[in-house]
């Protein structure tokens, strides 16, 4: 779908934000058990594809924020009122929630333990195992009055996502290689190259501000058919990068390692580029689907936040990856986390207060 063809409703967005949330349950049923089987084996390496398959969730998340965010002249007063008030409070209630629901789990289920008013604070305040997104995205938020800035000279643009490519990406890249790949002479040089990239201290071009401006601009930029071909093969070029490296990392520290699954290394970067313009061009849909995505796309929040939940029930239950083969285990747990996620949304769309400031 390009630009000249979007309503006023940019439904690519919405289909992006479904799949991304599904992206995002995906990665944490297969990151749920990797260390619980034969490093490098048949069950780990499904793990590992399905990790890595679904390591573009969270930053797409960032760049569909940046790509409603930016183009629109939101002032400052209703940005702190309206939107980082909302993450703020939800963040507060699903970290309480999940900080009182996890003690109580364990009284259930461990015989022996006594629930730890200490334990719950800490629970609290650190959050649950996704919620750090909350305020990840809050610093975002902040930021946008001096971002909007930027964004309004496509020069300014391209100086920056180079800038965060090169001290950000390449840099994290770089670190990388040398503490999980490399030994002896080869990881000395690495090491003395990524003191030299530390020392130019440009920490104003970092990953998550990376992907909001990267959203707008992708979002508003005509990329012609020869370039989307590109795009479209350095994003597999980087999920076969994810595999393979993380595949080799695990094997060098003889355990599990989730080294490059990290957002800010360049091939989740290249995936995430990958997916989200092949959205753009391609979700567009008949108009039955679309009304149907819309609706998911507004509960998708809600199913983001309490889909950790959703695995904890079905772990409690003696349901998880490992219950049986991964080939199975894997999309019908993601499958059936999906589904039971989105219905609680939907019944929590459905409370006034609640739609309004918690989902």
């Amino acid at each position: 779908m390009t630009n000249s063809n979007l309503t006023q409703r940019q439904y690519h967005l919405d289909y992006l934000r479904v799949f991304a949330s599904i992206a995002i349950i995906l990665l944490h049923v297969a990151a749920q058990n990797m260390n619980d089987v034969e490093l490098a084996g048949t069950e780990w390496n499904i793990y590992n594809f399905c990790n890595s398959l679904s390591r573009w969730g969270v930053p797409v998340f960032v760049m569909i924020s940046g790509a409603l965010f930016l183009p629109r002249e939101i002032p400052t007063k209703t940005l702190y009122k309206k939107y980082i008030s909302r993450m703020a409070i939800a963040y507060i209630v699903w970290s309480a929630f999940y900080a009182i629901v996890d003690p109580i789990g364990k009284l259930i289920f461990t015989e022996g333990y006594q629930i730890s008013l200490p334990e719950i604070v800490g629970n609290f305040i650190s959050g649950a195992v996704h919620l750090w997104f909350l305020p990840m995205i809050i610093g975002l938020y902040i930021c946008i009055p001096l971002i909007k800035h930027l964004t309004k000279n496509d020069k300014l643009i391209k100086y920056f996502l180079i800038l965060s490519l090169v001290f950000c990406f390449i840099k994290t890249q770089s670190e990388l290689v040398a503490t999980c790949l490399l030994k002896g002479n080869a990881q000395l040089i690495f090491e003395n190259v990524n003191t030299l990239f530390k020392n130019f201290n440009v920490n104003i071009a970092f990953g998550f501000a990376t992907y909001f401006i990267l959203g707008f601009y992708l979002n508003k930029t005509e990329i012609n058919k020869k370039n989307r071909m590109i795009i479209y093969t350095l994003g597999i070029i980087g999920l076969a990068l994810t595999i393979l490296l993380n595949l080799l990392a695990s094997k060098n520290a003889d355990q599990s390692s989730e080294a490059f699954y990290s957002t800010t290394s360049v091939n989740v970067l290249l995936m995430a580029i990958a997916v989200f313009v092949w959205f753009k061009y391609n979700a567009n849909g008949n108009e039955k689907l679309n009304k149907i995505i819309i609706k998911l796309s507004k509960y998708s929040f809600g199913a983001f936040l309490v889909h950790i939940f959703i695995l904890k029930v079905f772990r409690s239950f003696g349901i998880q990856s490992t219950s049986f083969h991964p080939v199975l285990s894997v999309p019908t747990i993601t499958i059936a986390t999906t589904i039971a996620s989105y219905l609680i949304s939907l019944i929590l769309n459905k409370i006034p207060v609640i739609k309004k400031y918690i989902v």
